[in-house]
């Protein structure tokens, strides 16, 4: 039996697109096995692990590594075996290693590798200081190699004073810090952070940082806290992203309350929780799945068996590709030299089904990320509860992560009231149809009051450009109406794009434009070039989405108008996409307006009127 690795590696950086790494990898120190464990390795494993094993023997190895090493001199074929025993070779202190490499050097006759053996050679020219084992011996002038990969604290204070100056010996003295292996170094990196010198202090702080090994956080705490130097502070809040767990949040909201306008400190905490983002477990249900060409003649095949297979097996993504048509592992092509697409019929939990179109190598997501409730709960509160900068700081945090997956309750704290629920304040209208009844925003057509032609109520109050809008709408069965994007402050008659609605449901989840008629229709994403010529790209079927809507019952749409793109969801479920570069037809700024279309009585209603900016 293969004897198994244990060796951890640290990672040296992280930045911002890493805000997924998992909170085990931040708190795990460097762990390395013994050096008979290694020399076990070397006799049994793969070469992935033969590698690893050399260069954990570079730290911890001695004499008696010595002769395991010097047969990979001689009889690897692999170049990466050869690097690393070599290697290894030169920082393993004593005569026995530099007689190693004498001999090899005498054998070997590959003139890359007989160069590679004499910089090792070289490398152990310069004696190190007196006090430490192998003193005698000739090792690397700076760092002090036997002391540092032994994990002697005593090497610390020099290490520091090099890693403060400049060039090659700095760069390589911070790496040793940061590789340190003794986590009793945490200690006294801590301590500088109590001293007077600035500039070791900063040291300390980029060094705790960049180990991502857990320390006493209450002591880092209490240094961003107290300490009069701002630019230390920062240095602090930096290193929280790699140092706090998840549940260190509490902390870090109470340092939010005091220094809310420190946006490192912001980015930390997005960092930190986002690391807490689960994947929705929400049970999948495949109905229904076909891959293959389906227009004349019809060429698909049933997949439901795979795809099935592969969400029992944990996949939330499927990629639409031959794969899925295979027998025993092996691609089939159902429609060789066709444009083949993915159609999946599927129910999340209990919710109502869904459909999902995908082209060829194009992936279907059934769920998102999705943070856990305790975490969402203490930022959604904590926004609440605060005011002034402090809530501007965490609404911000909020809709960064809300951006990379879903935080429950965020819409409480992202989205706002455009409509008080009691009167028209901030609407304007002509001729009257709109009116609020029981907090409702009421359009009635009546036949003494009948409306010609189509009227408007407009948000007057402010002029948008890019923004998100959620509104629930409940529309009589002959009614016809919708909401103005980014139209103009037009009470009577259509401008600019118009998310459609009507009450029997046909055009509810479009996209109509006065001068395009159903541009976006249910299912489909539409682009449009500056020529005005339309591509089509399906990716649900349209009347599996009109069943979606609730007739004559209160129904959920949120739209997203971002740049030249606009979205439509109708109860959850994306709906259509429109992206229109042209400024005639789709205004980079505009206002909101819900509309009540000319015709016979009807009444149409809206309520929850929230805008996200």
């Amino acid at each position: 039996m293969k004897v198994k690795m244990k060796v951890i590696i640290l990672t040296m950086a992280c930045g911002m697109s890493m805000l997924m790494t998992s909170a085990a990898e931040l708190k795990e120190p460097v762990f390395r096995m013994t050096e008979p464990e290694l020399l076990a390795v070397l006799k049994e494993n793969g070469l992935n692990d033969k590698v690893t094993a050399c260069q954990e023997l570079s730290h911890v190895g001695s004499s008696a590594a010595v002769p395991a090493l010097a047969a990979l001199l001689t009889d690897a074929t692999e170049p990466a075996l050869f690097l690393a025993a070599r290697y290894a070779l030169e920082n393993i202190p004593g005569v026995e290693a530099e007689t190693a490499l004498k001999r090899a050097l005498a054998v070997v006759t590959d003139a890359k590798r007989r160069g590679g053996i004499e910089k090792s050679l070289r490398a152990r020219t310069d004696p190190i200081p007196d006090g430490y084992a192998g003193a005698n011996e000739k090792l690397t002038a700076f760092p002090p190699k036997n002391a540092v990969q032994k994990g002697d604290l005593a090497a610390v204070p020099a290490l520091v004073e090099t890693a403060l100056g400049t060039g090659p010996a700095a760069t390589l003295a911070r790496r040793h810090l940061v590789g340190f292996p003794n986590d009793g170094i945490v200690d006294v990196l801590l301590g500088l952070l109590e001293g007077a010198d600035v500039k070791k202090a900063r040291l300390a702080l980029d060094v705790l940082g960049t180990r991502r090994v857990r320390v006493e956080m209450s002591r880092l705490f209490a240094f961003a806290r107290t300490t009069k130097h701002e630019g230390l502070r920062m240095e602090a809040f930096k290193a929280f992203a790699t140092l706090c767990d998840p549940e260190d949040l509490p902390q870090l909201l109470a340092l939010l309350k005091e220094f809310p306008k420190a946006d490192r400190l912001s980015g930390s905490i997005i960092r930190v929780v986002a690391r807490a983002f689960e994947m929705d477990t929400t049970p999948i249900t495949v109905i229904k799945a076909e891959y293959g060409f389906f227009g004349t003649p019809r060429q698909v095949a049933d997949i439901i068996g795979g795809v099935r297979a592969l969400v029992g097996g944990g996949s939330r993504t499927i990629m639409a590709s031959n794969h899925l048509a295979g027998q025993g592992g092996f691609p089939f092509d159902p429609a060789p030299g066709k444009h083949k697409e993915l159609h999946l019929t599927y129910r999340l939990g209990d919710g109502p089904e869904l459909s999902a179109i995908v082209q060829e190598c194009g992936q279907i997501k059934f769920t998102d990320c999705r943070l856990p409730e305790s975490l969402a709960k203490q930022l959604v509160s904590a926004a609440q509860a605060a005011t002034g900068d402090e809530r501007a700081a965490l609404v911000c945090i909020i809709d960064t992560l809300d951006r990379r997956g879903i935080v429950p309750g965020a819409d409480m704290v992202l989205f706002r009231p455009i409509f008080n629920g009691k009167d028209l304040t901030g609407w304007s209208q002509k001729d009257g149809y709109f009116s609020v009844k029981d907090g409702v925003i009421t359009g009635e057509s009546t036949p003494d009051h009948l409306c010609k032609p189509n009227h408007h109520l407009v948000y007057t109050a402010e002029e948008l450009t890019d923004f998100e809008l959620r509104a629930e709408f409940r529309l009589s069965k002959g009614a016809n109406s919708g909401i103005q994007l980014r139209c103009k402050p037009q009470f009577i008659g259509d401008n600019g794009y118009q998310a459609d609605m009507n009450g029997g449901g046909n055009y509810v989840g479009f996209l109509y434009h006065p001068k395009q008629h159903l541009i976006g229709a249910r299912g489909s994403d539409v682009t449009i070039d500056a020529a005005g010529k339309k591509t089509v790209t399906r990716f649900a079927d349209g009347k599996a989405l009109q069943d979606l809507y609730r007739v004559e019952q209160w129904n959920d749409m949120r739209v997203k108008v971002e740049g030249r793109t606009i979205t439509v969801w109708i109860n959850g479920v994306r709906t259509t996409s429109v992206v229109d570069p042209r400024e005639a037809f789709f205004p980079s700024k505009g206002h909101i307006a819900l509309q009540l279309h000319q015709g016979p009585p009807m009444k149409v209603e809206f309520r929850n009127i929230r805008l996200r900016r």
